[in-house]
């Protein structure tokens, strides 16, 4: 049967699902983004190497608990594979973004959506290392901890020493697949006002630099990469729910190609 520690930790997970939504926003990120740092696919890849079992899953089945603990590693590997991907998108808007700073000032209209570019992919930004950390998270509560479950920062994942509950192992998981998604949906959007910007340009007879338009070919490709990560990670936190037998906040996958300012919802 398992055994859920609910009398505290639900309530803090609760919190947290709830911090979250609420911080989604622009400048909740930016608070965020100042305290945390990126971390890469491979470094995730690397903690999820020793999966084992997540002891407090269950006390009757080893089976299910290494089961929710595969899953849960999975989605982390995926969520750093999002994150990374969408941070090399937004390294290539920047690039994309300096192509054409100075060529812009004799037009209001590319002017304006040259402000609006830069705006939305320093947030991007701010996103993909939100969803780095919350891959990482994850990653190290699926993963076998002697000395304490904790992340990289030192701030404590779960409340035990050394394993976690059913609730906090799929709070983790939402909060890596929902980053995951609001990482993509930022850089696609980056990617959707560069190119209205070309189109202005265009329209304004500047010339487009080619450097630009390799750029923004770039991050097009990553964001795209990003978007089919996260939505894998959304895939496996709706499986781990499942395993676990627990209930979670649905979390729509991300669609089509233009993004959403702060990653709030798909197109």
């Amino acid at each position: 049967m398992r055994s859920n520690k609910l009398s505290l930790v639900l309530a803090a997970s609760l919190l947290f699902t709830t911090s979250l939504h609420a911080n989604n926003g622009a400048g909740a990120n930016a608070a965020t983004g100042s305290a945390i740092g990126g971390v890469s696919t491979g470094v995730v890849i690397a903690a999820v190497a020793g999966v084992a079992v997540v002891a407090a899953l269950s006390s009757g089945s080893s089976g299910s608990a290494t089961s929710a603990s595969t899953t849960a590693a999975t989605a982390a590997t995926t969520a750093a594979t999002a994150a990374t991907t969408a941070a090399a998108a937004n390294a290539a808007a920047d690039t994309a973004i300096a192509a054409v700073s100075s060529l812009v000032s004799g037009d209001a209209t590319s002017t304006t959506l040259l402000a609006t570019a830069t705006t939305a992919a320093a947030a991007a930004e701010i996103s993909a290392a939100a969803a780095a950390t919350a891959a990482s998270d994850l990653a190290t509560a699926s993963s076998a901890t002697l000395s304490g479950v904790v992340n990289t920062a030192g701030t404590t994942i779960c409340a035990a020493a050394s394993s976690c509950t059913s609730s906090e192992l799929a709070s983790l998981s939402y909060t890596a697949a929902y980053t995951a998604k609001v990482a993509a949906e930022d850089a696609l959007y980056v990617n959707t006002v560069l190119t209205a910007l070309r189109a202005a340009m265009v329209t304004a007879g500047i010339s487009i630099p080619a450097s630009f338009d390799t750029a923004l070919a770039t991050a097009t490709t990553a964001a795209a990469a990003s978007q089919t990560a996260a939505n894998s990670t959304i895939d496996s936190y709706t499986t781990l729910l499942t395993t676990l037998g627990v209930t979670g906040t649905t979390i729509s996958t991300s669609t089509g190609t233009t993004g959403a300012t702060s990653g709030t919802t798909g197109t």
